[in-house]
């Protein structure tokens, strides 16, 4: 099952967000793909969707971010999105960690 966690991201900044794996007997995510997504529109496309940028900061310990640049920030249109985070074990079993909405914030300062 999966953790729902809300988020806010601000247009033209640097975006970042840690998460810890604690799930038991599972903490170690070396062997893991991670990727994360976010879209407008669950079914429709939009310019605005993107890929989250996903770095394992301590993999053993199951640390890892999400990031987007200030220019990715830049590009997305203010409103609410929806994102997860996917892991892939090496059998290619994909398993989401981390939903929710990320609220856009519209930026004043370029």
């Amino acid at each position: 099952m999966s953790a729902e966690f809300n988020i806010v991201i601000n247009q033209n900044a640097d975006f970042t967000r840690k998460f810890k794996l604690k799930t038991p007997g599972t903490t170690d995510i070396s062997s893991f793909t991670i990727t994360s997504a976010m879209k407008k529109h669950h079914t429709t496309p939009d310019a605005s969707d993107t890929d989250f940028t996903v770095t394992k900061t301590d993999a053993s310990a199951g640390d890892f971010t999400i990031s987007l640049t200030d220019t990715q920030t830049a590009a997305l249109s203010a409103g609410v999105y929806h994102y997860d985070i996917l892991s892939a074990d090496g059998s290619g079993i994909k398993t989401t960690l981390v939903s929710g909405t990320a609220t856009v914030e519209a930026g004043i300062t370029p």
